[in-house]
């Protein structure tokens, strides 16, 4: 299962627009394309949630 730039936002409680932001710059959870569509493997934000936790220690 693969989750949409909104299914993201929607789960880290942010805009689309900011997932869309990340993508721009290459940073946030590690995505991939499937021709024009953008998805995410859930445990691989979850993942990206961990790492960011463990830089603010």
């Amino acid at each position: 299962m693969f989750l949409t730039v909104q299914e993201v936002a929607e789960l880290l409680r942010v805009s689309p627009a900011t997932v869309r932001a990340w993508i721009a710059k290459g940073e946030g959870p590690p995505a991939m394309r499937f021709g024009k569509q953008i998805r995410y493997r859930p445990e691989r934000v979850m993942e990206w949630v961990e790492q960011q936790e463990e830089g603010r220690r």
